[in-house]
């Protein structure tokens, strides 16, 4: 990842940026960032190495994307096997890549075991196209986005490359200079140079749009490492550590098959997790991607950590195999690895829900595995359980939380779509049992996450009390079911939320409603317990003023 890599931090931690690597920075920063762009696509003229291509490119939620027409002509690599229009996908075998992790051992086991991986493809305007974001490494090319220009430069070893270290740093045209505005240029952190030649104190640079200047030494990074033999370099990251006392929120974003664009800023939140990574043992232990780059570089841009959110497709049959396989389960952690890393998150949350209890063991075994390998490249490990009952033994919280830093109990689905009876889907004593079971087996309180949902279940019942429907609604449809029927609010003092009952066309419909009042006492308990935060399903459901909420009661 040609990128810097940011730790975003809440409150008393101050709202910074800190540079994490010695990479390349994320290029999209210094052109591209200082624009605001409208939705659909934005169309750019293509240099490369100042020459026009008369290709076009496309801007797309944080992603550059470039038309595949141009491998080949400008760039390739001999680990791209395959361009497939069809089912929109580039593939790649990692054992003929030049791959650099955090260490030898690391490196070794995605060598031997990723295969063969897969970038999704776009269509724009008629033009199938792969995300540069992606892809730079491997084509051995940085790129700029300024105006109405993409620009590209090979790295091919003949000049050095180096960064910006400073937050703003002033460059001379000439070291002669008068000191008008017109003899200086200005960069920023992350601002991607090529040093042309040096004095005592400065560095002759040159940039994407061909100026030549002089910097001080002090203001640049020279990357350690000649980037332009490796096709894919990741070295370890600066893991997040929380403050003493510093609360988090994470929320998981549900994504099918398209990533949105990332959220804007929201302080009440620190985490967003992507559904990106799907297990599909079909394909002997390939992970499905739905990755996407620029939602990663947007997030961090916006205040976020990204945590990738891999699943089992909620298939027990699919995690037995895996956990009963050494070859599969290999394949599929080398490549839930490498995908993370090539989408630059910061880390990696297991979602393996519907496993065999007979497979506890196998879900221990494959989490201490990942960890074995997410712990060198510096990314944060989590998992979400169910909450502690006898009939979910798959879980062994104890001996998983030694292999975590986090665990979240997805305390919610108290009365879920195929329960009997209509109630809450998450009362606070069922909350208060989920949390205090969590800690009795064992796991440490600075490592519990609360689960909070961000729905509520209309219940419909008919004359006799049957169910005839009840399907989950946004809190925004929520509160417009509120105003819509003019609904009065009671208090249920055990449930610790609000209540509502109306007439509809089945019959009555009963609400058992998460809102600001059953949010605030949930969250009460993340104190009460000092637990590490919350976690909440999911973030689409929620609304500006919920965020809010959790600003201000865990920051």
């Amino acid at each position: 990842m040609y990128g810097t890599k940011r730790l975003y931090e809440r409150d008393w931690i101050m709202k910074k940026h800190l540079l994490l690597s010695l990479l390349f920075c994320i290029v999209l920063v210094f052109g591209s960032m200082s624009f605001v762009f409208a939705d659909g696509w934005d169309e750019y003229d293509v240099y490369y190495d100042g020459k026009d291509t008369r290709e076009t490119g496309y801007y797309v939620k944080g992603n550059v994307y470039l038309p595949v027409s141009m491998i080949g002509d400008y760039f390739d690599n001999d680990c791209i096997t395959k361009i497939d229009k069809k089912a929109m996908k580039l593939y790649m075998d990692l054992t003929n890549a030049n791959i650099l992790m955090a260490d030898d051992a690391t490196t070794q086991f995605i060598k031997n075991n990723a295969g063969i991986v897969y970038i999704p493809l776009k269509q724009l305007n008629g033009n199938v196209c792969f995300s540069m974001n992606v892809m730079q490494q491997f084509f051995h090319t940085g790129y700029s986005v300024s105006g109405d220009d993409i620009k590209l430069k090979p790295i091919d070893g003949s000049v050095e490359i180096a960064r910006i270290g400073s937050e703003y740093a002033d460059a001379a045209v000439s070291l002669f200079s008068t000191g008008e505005e017109d003899g200086k240029l200005t960069y920023t952190s992350g601002d991607m140079v090529f040093i042309e030649g040096e004095t005592a104190n400065y560095y002759k640079v040159s940039d994407f749009d061909d100026n030549t200047s002089y910097i001080l030494k002090s203001d640049v990074i020279i990357e350690d490492i000649d980037l332009s033999s490796i096709d894919f370099y990741a070295p370890r990251q600066h893991k997040f550590k929380p403050a003493i006392g510093q609360k988090i929120n994470l929320a998981w974003q549900y994504i099918s098959n398209v990533s949105p664009e990332a959220p804007s800023p929201i302080d009440g939140i620190d985490i967003m997790a992507p559904t990106w990574f799907r297990l599909v043992v079909n394909g002997n232990g390939e992970i499905e991607n739905v990755g996407d780059r620029g939602y990663t570089d947007l997030c961090h841009d916006n205040g976020f950590m990204v945590w990738a959110t891999i699943t089992n497709n909620f298939s027990s049959s699919y995690t037995t195999t895996l956990f009963n396989d050494e070859t599969i389960e290999d394949k599929a952690i080398a490549q839930y690895i490498f995908y993370a890393c090539l989408y630059d998150v910061d880390g990696i949350n297991i979602d393996f829900e519907s496993v065999k209890d007979a497979d506890a063991d196998g879900l221990t075994e494959f989490t201490m595995k990942m960890r074995k390998y997410t712990e060198p490249q510096g990314l944060v490990l989590s998992i979400d359980t169910m909450v502690p009952k006898p009939w979910n033994s798959e879980y062994d919280r104890d001996a998983l939380s030694d292999y975590v830093d986090y665990l979240a109990v997805m305390s919610y689905d108290e009365h879920y779509a195929g329960s009997k009876i209509p109630g809450s889907i998450s009362s606070i004593p069922f909350v208060i049992e989920a949390i205090e079971g969590c800690l009795d087996e064992g796991v440490p309180a600075e490592k519990l996450l609360m689960g909070v949902p961000l729905y509520t279940r209309v219940w419909t019942v008919n004359s006799n009390g049957s169910i005839i429907s009840n399907p989950a609604v946004t809190m925004e449809r929520m509160n417009e079911i509120i105003d819509e029927n003019d609904l009065d609010l009671t208090y249920l003092s055990y449930e610790m939320q609000n209540y509502a009952e109306y007439k509809n066309s089945g019959g009555t419909a009963k609400v058992w409603i998460e809102d600001e009042t059953s949010i605030t006492n949930r969250l009460s308990l993340v104190y009460e317990y000092d637990i590490a935060g919350s976690a909440c399903w999911q973030f689409n459901q929620g609304t500006d003023e919920i965020w809010e909420v959790f600003d201000r009661y865990l920051h």
